[in-house]
Formats: structure tokens, sequence, C-alpha cells
């Protein structure tokens, strides 16, 4: 009997890392990843020939240009790799952009995917659908959507559809033609 408590423990607690779990952890070492890359280019300690630059044109009236680079936080993903902004400098109209590559955030993410490729057999399902589109690489789970039944009576239209007054809206449609008449003439 204790056994069989044990083990639906167990195997409760792997459907609910299944759900929940393992974005928490994953949302977790990324977290800890980015502070930490974040202090390293804090510290300036990185190779300064790894990074690049990204060009954005800004149009204000009245701009100046900034003479030296001022430290930036962000992150940008350019072809599915993700830079982090070190620096930034507004320059002849263009905002520059000085990013690192975040190579462990890409690892990161790829790592992610491929979990839940492996804990949705994802796998399998493209071996079988071969020639087509891949399935996405996630399944969500969400409360968001209730059905709610709703009983459904048109009685209400049909009564509106019906006339109110006979006699008084035809009477009421031949009261207010209007005839033509002379304009007023203009005083001058």
């Amino acid at each position: 009997m204790l056994l069989r408590i044990f083990a639906s423990i167990f195997f409760l607690s792997i459907l609910l890392f299944n759900w929940f779990g393992y974005r928490l952890v994953m949302d977790y070492v990324q977290q800890k990843a980015d502070t930490h890359f974040e202090q390293k280019i804090d510290n300036n300690d990185y190779d300064a020939s790894a990074l690049i630059e990204v060009r954005a044109p800004v149009s204000l009236p009245y701009q100046t240009d900034w003479k030296e680079f001022e430290r930036v936080s962000g992150e940008i993903t350019i072809n599915g790799m993700h830079y982090k902004y070190v620096e930034r400098k507004l320059e002849g109209g263009e905002m520059i952009y000085k990013c690192i590559p975040d190579t462990d955030k890409a690892r990161l993410v790829n790592a992610r995917e491929n979990f839940f490729k492996l804990v949705n057999d994802l796998q399998n399902q493209q071996e079988q659908k071969s020639g087509k589109q891949p399935a996405p690489s996630y399944k969500a789970f969400s409360f968001d959507y209730c059905e709610q039944l709703s009983h459904w009576s048109l009685d209400a239209l049909e009564q509106l559809r019906q006339p109110f007054n006979h006699t008084f809206s035809a009477a009421t449609r031949s009261a207010f033609l209007l005839t033509a008449e002379q304009p007023p003439e203009l005083f001058g």
C-alpha cells in the first residue's frame, strides 16, 4: 500500500515537472545566465573584436551627435542568434549599437527546444509525416478556454419583427410628406 502511494506521488511529480517544472527551471537558469553575462559586460570582461554593429536610422529634430558610446542593456535576435547590447552612440542621424553574441542563451534555447521535442515525442511524429511541415516544438497547457453552454431563444426576435400598431404606422408615414415650396427670398 505504501509502495503504491510513493509510486503515484513519483509519477505525479514527473507529470507536473513535464507540465510546469521544466519551464520554471529553464527560466531560472536563463535568468542566472543573463545576470552573469551582464556582469561580465559591466566589468568589460569580453572580447571587443567579437562586437558587431547594428545601425538604426533616427529622425529627431535638433538632434546632436554624441561624442562617446554609452553603456546600454538589452538584447536582439538576428537570424536565430542572440546578441546583448553593450553600448550605443547617436551619430550622423543613426543610432549605432555595439552588440556581443550571447552563446550561453543560444545553448539554453537549443536545450529547451530539444527537451520539448524529447518530452512531447515530436521526433517520431516528424519521421512519420515526412514531406509535411514539422509540428510546433511546444504544447501549451492553458486554462483560458471554458466551454459554456447557452440556450438561445428567438422568441424576442419574432416579437420585434411584428408591427407595433398597424394603423398608427401607416398614418404616421403619410402625415410627414413634404411638399415642394418656393425658397425664401434673400434679404439684402
